[in-house]
């Protein structure tokens, strides 16, 4: 290996001379190409060609990749040997030859370093060392297999750790004095292994573990702590040593990695058994583990300042989690039953608290400002306008561990809060969806409520302190303490609500709190419409909602607080529509609005289904709703700045009105009633100069009403009774077309056609005889031919979807009986043949698709 190492460090040196030698003669070459005057000289017959030789080929593995390569594998091979003849060929020899055999080998390898490092061999020197060390504990366990010196009546356990221990500190040690790279990671590695073989040997407990983890992560930050946070020589000193710079980079921040993540490790130890413990005295046990953790945590954070500032805060992070456990798990033994939450949520309040206080005086919550290295805060050790970065770091963290904290038990109790906020609306399943719902009771205990109550008040102080140390929110509007005063908003609105739940009061009279809570909001946003909008409109729509869903309980209690927030929203629409407001205001004017109208749409179904009225009876009360919304909205409209209001109104009568149709569909007596009232709404709409298109609606559904009576009727021959119809609308078309030139074709000719074809076409689906199907499809053409010919799109529309449905109705038995005589594969490969075209030629027919779409969109 020695020679091997020799040649290629030869070979690097005869490598760098070539290079060196390539880029001489490549100058030379162009300096002579770039010469003013050169003579061409003309190769002799008798001269060799100069034929051009390949270079080599080039190399995949540089000189010292390979090198690594080679010295891996060996050192591999040799620790592998080193194990069989360890642990297969032991018996062949005694004791002395045992003994002599591996003292040897282990002591060629750790002594072979140094000479090697002389000749500038430093990959062998570290393959070299990494050996040796592997050797030792080989030696170990010969020594044990062997009974040297009764070591094989010691425990496995107990053994090791000290052995490992041993091994750990000399490697170190080792690696520190023949300045090696390898040894110093192994022994920091190594060294986790002591603490918890100890623990086992001692027969320890989980509490006894995690103290284990924590007190080896706690050694190995004082070892750091030792090493860097010395002097600018000593520091020199220890780069040196390490094999430079980058090298004592390197090893620091896997040190850290290594020392913070066993720490994270035993504070998940400890925090589990103390969450889990059967047992006063188990609880106590597990504070000792906490109390490390938080004891490390705290140097780290204020005293360790050769850590950036984010990991000093994880650090007190971690002691703020750590002393929350404690506390609950100590508080869960003395609180009544089903407090143990509040036990954890009570102290991470008030650490959060404290935190967001500290945070503000820090400064860290102030605007941005120049300060030290890695954005680190400035200022003097008691003074000026930041605190030191450990107690800034400090203040964070806490405040990121506790938030984080009362953040879980709020999830913990989220499903009680949950079942609380639904119970009302189970049982308004169950009566309205007409059956007898047994009597329900509405609790809610005291514990989950304290802690939704716990984390409004800490979101309130973080908010409140949050602007005070940005300025007025309303001048300087900040996205976190607006964020927090949201969520503070929202969480408040459930605490605040299900108080009276908790405290056993009837179900009336929480309803009738939810329902004055929200309307006094609402109330204080018509007052103050631009004050901290955001947060009250949360408030409204959340109080809103838990109030319409809780009122589903009762059928009395849907029509009170429907028509009571139908009222409510018609008012604030109206006031906040009145006056020049902001895009907010306005957009809160345009729902209040719809919902308004949909509160009211919702009154009349709930006033029928209580009355005991049948679905088809109930939609017209809805459909009375629809267009007395359709009227105010075209009042609305001429008031000036209420044009967006009025719409929205509008929008969701035409909401209501589709649901009204829907709700009669299975009667066509009422369905043609209501699609005729609808019409008659629509040409009534269609008054207004800017709704002239309603026209078009209101004569389609007076055309469909028509259709379910002569359906009704038994009509067979819809034609008849259509087509004087048709002629009369196509004359008052043809004559308001002539008469105004700016009049389209589909409100000219539209309804007309469709009065005639469209009943027809359905008839024709259900008539064998072939006369119908013959005279529609001629009447299609000809209106189709008149269409193309005039330019007009609603004769081409109309007669050309015509025409193609009867060619379709006309061709299904054809098609039905090949499909019956092919193979069932047919089909499918043709539709496969057919995707292929298509994709083949996709470019291509969506440009003729947009040509057509552009030639029937010119036309009138």
């Amino acid at each position: 290996m020695w020679q091997v190492t020799g040649e290629l460090s030869a070979l690097d040196a005869r490598r760098q001379w070539l290079a060196q030698r390539h880029a001489e003669l490549l100058a030379a070459l162009r300096a002579r190409r770039e010469a003013p005057a050169e003579i061409p000289v003309a190769a002799s017959a008798g001269a060799p060609a100069i034929v051009p030789v390949s270079g080599p080929a080039a190399r995949e593995l540089s000189a010292p990749s390979a090198r690594t390569a080679l010295l891996i594998v060996g050192g591999v091979l040799v620790v592998v040997a080193a194990v069989v003849f360890t642990v297969v060929s032991w018996g062949r020899l005694g004791i002395g030859g045992r003994a002599a055999v591996l003292l040897a080998l282990t002591a060629c390898a750790l002594a072979l370093p140094r000479p090697l490092r002389r000749r500038q061999l430093t990959a062998t020197a570290e393959t070299s060392a990494a050996v040796g060390l592997a050797l030792v504990l080989l030696d170990g366990y010969a020594a044990r297999q062997a009974g040297l010196g009764g070591l094989d009546r010691v425990g496995a356990a107990g053994y090791w750790a000290v052995l490992t221990a041993l091994t750990a500190v000399g490697a170190a040690g080792y690696g520190w004095w023949q300045r090696l790279r390898l040894p110093l990671p192994v022994g920091l590695l190594m060294a986790r292994l002591p603490a918890l073989l100890g623990t086992a040997a001692l027969g320890g407990t989980t509490e006894d573990y995690a103290t284990a983890v924590i007190a080896t992560a706690a050694v190995d930050f004082a070892v750091l702590y030792a090493l860097t946070a010395r002097d600018t020589a000593g520091q020199a000193g220890f780069r040196e040593r390490v094999g430079g710079e980058r090298a004592a980079t390197t090893l620091v921040t896997v040190a850290r990695a290594v020392a913070g993540g066993w720490a994270l490790l035993g504070g998940a130890l400890a925090v589990g058994y103390a969450v889990v413990a059967p047992s006063p005295a188990a609880v106590v046990r597990a504070w000792v583990p906490l109390g490390l953790l938080v004891l490390l945590g705290t140097v780290l954070c204020r005293g360790f300042r050769a850590l950036p500032f984010a990991l000093r805060a994880g650090a007190e992070g971690v002691a703020a989690v750590a002393v929350i456990v404690a506390v609950g798990a100590g508080l869960r033994y003395v609180t009544p039953p089903g407090w143990a939450v509040v036990g954890y949520a009570a102290p991470a309040a008030l650490i959060a608290a404290w935190a967001a206080v500290s945070c503000a005086r820090s400064g860290r919550w102030a605007k941005p400002a120049t300060g030290g290295p890695a954005g680190e805060p400035t200022g003097g050790p008691t003074g000026g306008p930041f605190a030191p970065p450990s107690r800034a770091a400090a203040a964070l963290g806490e405040l990121a561990a506790a938030s984080t904290a009362l953040l879980l038990t709020g999830v913990v109790v989220l499903p009680k809060l949950a079942h609380a906020l639904i119970r009302p609306v189970a049982h308004g399943v169950a009566l309205w969806g007409g059956g007898h719902p047994p009597r329900w009771s509405w609790q809610l205990a005291a514990a989950p409520l304290v802690v939704l109550w716990l984390s409004a008040a800490v979101l309130a102080a973080m908010a409140g302190l949050r602007a005070r140390a940005v300025g007025d929110g309303d001048r300087h509007p900040d996205r976190l303490a607006n964020a927090l005063r949201n969520a503070q908003a929202l969480t408040a609105v459930p605490a605040v609500l299900l108080l009276p739940v908790a405290l056993g009061l009837p179900y009336a009279w929480v309803l009738a709190a939810a329902v004055v809570a929200s309307v006094a909001v609402a109330v204080d946003v018509v007052r103050r419409p631009d004050a901290a909008l955001l947060p009250r409109l949360l408030v409204l729509a959340a109080t809103g909602a838990l109030a319409l869903l809780w009122s589903s309980a009762d059928r009395a209690a849907v029509l009170a607080v429907w028509g009571t927030f139908a009222a409510s929203a018609a008012v604030l629409a109206h006031v906040l529509s009145a006056t020049a407001s902001p895009p907010a205001v306005r957009t809160t004017a345009r729902v209040a609005g719809a919902f308004a109208v949909l509160a009211l749409g919702v009154e009349a179904v709930a006033s029928g289904a209580t009355a005991g009225l049948p679905r088809h009876v109930t939609a017209f009360a809805v459909l009375a709703v629809a267009v007395t919304a359709a009227g105010a909205a075209a009042a609305w409209h001429r008031m000036p700045g209420r044009g967006q209001v009025s719409t929205a109104v509008e929008g969701a009568g035409y909401a209501l009105a589709a649901i009204a149709i829907a709700l009669t569909v299975l009667h066509p007596d009422a369905l043609s009633l209501a699609l005729a009232v609808t019409g008659v709404a629509g040409l009534a709409v269609a008054l207004r100069p800017d709704r002239r298109r309603a026209a078009l609606v209101g004569t389609g559904l007076l055309i469909a009403s028509s259709w379910v009576r002569l359906a009704l009727a038994g009509v067979s021959s819809p034609e008849a009774y259509t087509l004087p119809i048709t002629a009369a609308a196509l004359v008052v078309g043809h004559r308001r077309r002539t008469g105004t030139p700016g009049t389209g074709s589909w409100p000219a000719y539209g309804a007309g056609l469709s009065a005639t074809m469209l009943p027809g076409l359905a008839a024709m689906w259900s008539d064998e005889n072939w006369v119908r199907p013959l005279l529609l499809g001629a009447a299609a053409l000809l209106v189709t031919v008149v269409g193309v010919r005039a330019r007009l799109q609603a004769p081409l529309v109309v007669g050309g979807g015509v025409l193609v449905l009867v060619g379709l109705h006309e061709l299904a038995p054809t098609v039905v009986q090949v499909f019956g005589l092919l193979p069932r594969w047919v089909p499918v490969a043709a539709a496969g043949l057919l995707l292929l075209l298509l994709g083949a030629t996709y470019e291509k027919r969506i440009d003729e698709a947009r040509r057509l779409r552009d030639t029937v969109r010119s036309m009138t």
